[in-house]
């Protein structure tokens, strides 16, 4: 499988997620102030008339856009005939005289913070694509009489091998929607420029082949100035001012109702700094918890194997699953659907499936009673006969994965007609109580009465947070992602009465994609992950949701236990807001102490409620620079005996 942006190992996936503060989008330390200023460099806007772009097309005509057009459509194509790659187009972007001396320039050498690409797609109706645009970082020197054939990159386009292009992209991004700005991360390149790396900007490129599907972006030769590219960056200006830090970080409380917070303030530079303490009151919620997703594993249970999956990436999921439980707190294993390739038709896929998957039920290897709870769902790959049809009843998966299988576990709560084709479970974790229902592809129009029998189940137990996973939800797009007609568009059509509904999940078309819907006050988020075209058959990718009642956050991410890396980039790896119920308040500044870098500021916090739980931070300023601390528990006072 292709490297991805910000790739992140196990060890810093796990860091992440055992922290709260980090899981949720803030670091260990915010460092703040004026010491740090934000440039945007854009054609057209203070000035500034550095970004270059310019379009480079394989075509099997003559025919190729003009150099300065305003719109860039990015695309590749098959020859219908030979099913061999015929034409593409790509786009070169960048955006010189960044660092100088100058006014509007960022030293040479400046730490860079944050720096974001903005691009904006067309207002053409077929502007926006749900495939990924892919940001990889030029190696090569161009100029504005780039070409498809340049004798620089051996007169085949532009290859991401590390000699061309960086194998790794910058960031990834499935820009969806039409008139749209996407903003994309792209820090690690600035920093490197900043560091003295040659600055050859990017190539913007598609690799998801699809005739149907182009990519229209904004040029830097758009007629509209705020359409064109921007680039956005944060940087320290006063380098040589070092940013205060804080060790030895305490709170006790005396008394049921006070309580001493501490550190100590130390600079680098000796400098006098000033320490301002705040608190709150802290809603005492469920453990943050892990749903782990697991999409689309035909292409690891086909024999021979397909597109470079193979079964040991299915068990290397379940078994990295049952591993990581206890840490991570698994509270439910869901899977997507298209279990199988072949369904009915090869028996020996679901042996495979079975290998991987019963593992999770077993008391001895999970030390848990039931196992970890598991729901599946039904994919079109599954209900495929022994003739090879679409749409047969899934015998298969009854077999493997029915109602007789999961009788006897505690969490299994029920089924729709005769089989498990449609069924539902509940599990917990601490407070927080939970039903999964799957529904199969196409349910809606296999049986009438399936919306109504899960209405009614969702109704039955509206005490319980509800989720809904069907093999076609959504499809790619980071902004809005359109619903599939043959799943998640009649689930929540059919389901967004019931309040308890809160995901709707599923896979079944490769990438990533999420949406956002209010209904009556509720909110629904649904989610698309599924990796089986991106090489090797997925690569052993699964989906991570940790769940934080406290912060009212879910965090979605990837991990590949096969691969031993995941993903970071925004498609990948981002944050939903969603109410638990956990009642927030703003921190308020309790104290404040001037004090000498090495020594111990201190406050005392008064008037405490004895029973609750309270939460404090500090932020250290030198002036220049100010790092807040993350915020640490105090605890209730301990009850006499």
């Amino acid at each position: 499988m292709m490297a991805h942006p910000h790739s992140v190992t196990l060890a810093a996936l796990l860091a992440a997620l055992l922290s709260a503060s980090s899981a949720f989008g803030a670091r260990d330390t915010d460092i703040t102030g004026p010491d740090f200023k934000t440039l945007t460099f854009q054609n057209g806007a203070g000035g500034y008339t550095g970004a270059m772009d310019v379009l480079i097309s394989k075509k099997s005509t003559t025919d190729a856009p003009a150099p300065t057009a305003p719109v860039f459509w990015l695309s590749r194509e098959l020859d219908e005939g030979t099913r061999r790659h015929k034409n593409e187009t790509a786009a070169l972007l960048r955006f010189d005289h960044i660092f100088g001396a100058g006014a509007g320039q960022i030293p040479p050498g400046s730490p860079i913070t944050k720096a974001v690409l903005r691009l904006r797609t067309d207002a053409s109706e077929a502007a926006g694509s749900p495939h990924r645009l892919h940001l990889s970082r030029m190696l090569l020197p161009w100029d504005a009489t780039a070409a498809w054939r340049n004798p620089a990159w051996g007169r085949d386009g532009i290859q991401t091998d590390n000699r061309e292009a960086l194998a790794e992209p910058d960031n990834i991004g499935t820009l969806n929607q039409p008139n749209t700005d996407y903003e994309l991360d792209v820090t690690p390149a600035l920093r490197a420029w900043a560091a003295g790396a040659a600055n050859h900007g990017w190539l913007l490129h598609m690799l998801h082949i699809d005739t149907a599907n182009q990519l229209a972006l904004a040029s830097t030769h758009s007629s509209s100035a705020k359409k064109r590219p921007a680039l956005t960056i944060t940087y320290d200006a006063r380098p040589a001012n070092r940013a205060p830090d804080a060790d030895d970080l305490a709170a006790a409380r005396d008394t049921p109702s006070s309580s001493n917070i501490s550190l100590r303030a130390n600079d680098p530079d000796g400098d006098p700094l000033s320490v301002t303490f705040h608190a709150r009151r802290r809603t005492d919620t469920a453990r943050d918890f892990s749903i782990i997703v697991l999409p689309d594993t035909q292409y690891y249970t086909h024999i021979p194997y397909r597109y470079g999956g193979s079964p040991e990436m299915f068990y290397a999921q379940t078994d990295w699953i049952i591993r990581y439980a206890r840490p991570l707190n698994i509270a439910a294993v869901l899977h997507l659907g298209d279990i199988s390739d072949q369904g009915d038709f090869d028996r020996q896929e679901w042996i495979y499936a079975a290998k991987a998957m019963y593992p999770l039920g077993d008391p001895a290897a999970t030390g848990r009673p039931d196992g970890i709870p598991y729901i599946l769902a039904i994919g079109n790959h599954d209900q495929r006969d022994e003739s090879k049809n679409w749409g047969g009843p899934a015998h298969l998966f009854n077999e493997y994965f029915g109602v007789k299988h999961f009788s006897q576990k505690g969490y299994y709560g029920g089924h729709f007609g005769s089989d498990n084709n449609n069924y539902y479970i509940a599990f917990d974790s601490g407070p927080e109580k939970f039903i999964v229902l799957s529904l199969e592809y196409d349910f809606d129009k296999r049986n009438s009465k399936v919306l109504q029998w899960a209405d009614g189940v969702l109704k039955k137990h509206a005490g319980r947070r509800a989720i809904i996973i069907t093999h076609a939800t959504i499809h790619p797009g980071s902004v809005q992602a359109n619903f599939c007609t043959d799943g998640g568009g009649p689930a929540y059509e059919g389901l967004k009465n019931n309040p308890n509904l809160m995901l709707i999940i599923g896979g079944h078309i490769t990438g990533e994609g999420r949406r956002t819907d209010t209904y009556n006050g509720s909110t629904v988020h649904s989610i698309l992950m599924d990796f089986q075209f991106d090489g090797d058959g997925g690569n052993g990718l699964l989906g991570i949701l940790t769940l934080s009642p406290r912060t009212n956050k879910i965090h979605v991410s990837t991990y590949s236990p096969h691969a031993k890396s995941g993903r970071l980039d925004s498609s990948a790896n981002y944050t939903l807001d969603y109410d638990f119920g956990a009642k927030i308040e703003p921190f308020a500044k309790v104290g404040a102490a001037e004090v000498a870098a090495g020594a111990t500021a201190t406050c005392r916090l008064e008037n405490m409620d004895a029973t609750a739980t309270y939460e404090w931070q500090a932020e250290i300023s030198d002036q220049g620079k100010t790092t807040r601390t993350p915020a640490r528990p105090i605890p209730p006072a301990k009850a006499e005996k």
